[in-house]
């Protein structure tokens, strides 16, 4: 440590920099016989030692601190795959294959009825994504409930867009007959995801049941 402990320890400062060096393991022989002389010669520096000696140990085998157990609120919070989904998986593998098939043509080739290339690409890309997105939920369910809200969304905004299509005579009701395969997927992926949703409803009609 570099300190010279040969003859007796007459400075309290010192003193005071062994004891901290004794507490933290780092005192070596000499300097521990020299400190322990200045101590028995010494009572002002004793009763520091004795207060820092109490106080870490106190520090030391002090009790933790009260950790809760967040068992129960983890697994609420988490989405296991519920059971009885293994009929579900085949079908979105078979509904995601339609989609990349159906849109294969428009990503690769820009050819979609009615739209130029730029515009087909948009689509089939779109189509091409939700297809491999389902691919992947059915690979691994319990990433259902993350893609559940893009999915469903898409599909939405794509079955959307059809109704207004046929409604305004812009397109026939079997040409808009595809998006029926995204509406599916969003289905059995909702599925898959533990249906999210029924839960809420349930408690909400328990709620207003048990209302006077």
């Amino acid at each position: 440590m570099g300190r010279d402990a040969s003859g007796p320890l007459d400075d309290c400062g010192r003193a005071f920099e062994m004891m901290s060096a004794r507490l933290d393991g780092e005192l070596s022989r000499s300097e521990s016989d020299a400190l322990a002389d200045h101590l028995g010669r010494c009572p002002a520096c004793t009763s520091l030692s004795t207060r820092l000696d109490e106080t870490n140990r106190r520090l030391r085998v002090r009790p933790t601190e009260p950790v809760p157990d967040l068992t129960d609120a983890i697994v609420a919070r988490s989405r296991p795959v519920p059971a009885g989904v293994t009929w579900i998986r085949p079908m979105l593998v078979w509904v995601a294959v339609v989609l990349i098939v159906q849109n294969a043509m428009a990503l690769a080739g820009g050819v979609l009825d009615g739209a130029d290339a730029h515009t087909a690409r948009h689509v089939g890309a779109f189509g091409v994504s939700l297809g491999i997105g389902f691919l992947y939920a059915a690979w691994r369910p319990h990433r259902a409930h993350g893609l559940l809200p893009f999915a469903g969304a898409l599909a939405v905004t794509m079955a959307t867009n059809a109704v207004l299509d046929v409604a305004s005579g812009g397109r026939d009701a079997l040409a808009e007959a595809v998006h029926l395969a995204e509406i599916i997927g969003v289905i059995l992926l909702w599925g898959i995801a533990g249906r999210p949703g029924l839960s809420f409803l349930a408690r909400r009609r328990s709620v207003g049941h048990s209302m006077p």
